[in-house]
Formats: C-alpha cells, structure tokens, sequence
C-alpha cells in the first residue's frame, strides 16, 4: 500500500486531469477530495477518485457512464452536508483543494 505522501502525489496529478476534462465533478472539503470525470472525449470510460484526510487513503477506480452518473447523485445527496461552497468551480478553488495535498507530504 502506498503511503500518504505517494498518494498525494498522485492525487494531485488526478486533481489536475479532472480539472482539464470536461464534464467533470470535484468536490472539496475538510474530510475528502472527490473527482469524477471522462476519460476522454468518448465519455465512455470515467474515473472516480478520491483522498480522504487525514490518513491519506487514495481510492481510483475507472467506471462506465452510467456508474458515474449514479455515483454523481450519490455525492450530490451529500452537499446539505458540507454545503455548495465545496464544489471546485473556479482555479482558485483547484488551487485550495490542492493545497490541502501539502498536509499529507
């Protein structure tokens, strides 16, 4: 298993891959970083991942379309929880939820 510092690490380039795909899904707060988003433009590959804080767990996994469109409603049910604001919608957002990658170095 790889430790917090490797999972970061790969995180982070994940974070930047979904922030270059479109449609894609980052949701950021103080427990975990969530992605969802195409592989490429046929849309037919997706990948979820995700890195909880703070034991720095890496979850990667590539699913089909319709998988991701039910694990979409599935993290959207959460949002009462931790509110809209943790929806990555802008770079400066990116650039706060990557940040959050430094804790696990």
């Amino acid at each position: 298993m790889a430790d917090k510092a490797e999972n970061a690490k790969a995180f982070g380039a994940i974070l930047a891959q979904a922030w270059e795909h479109t449609p894609s899904f980052i949701c950021s707060n103080d427990e975990y970083i969530y992605c969802l988003f195409p592989v490429d433009d046929t849309k037919e590959t997706w990948i979820e991942a995700s890195i909880t804080f703070p034991d720095g767990s890496l979850d990667k996994k590539e699913i089909p379309p319709i998988k991701a469109i039910a694990l979409l409603v599935e993290e959207l049910k959460v949002l009462p929880t931790y509110g809209v604001e943790c929806i990555v919608t802008s770079k400066g957002k990116l650039d706060e939820a990557a940040s959050k990658l430094a804790a696990l170095l």
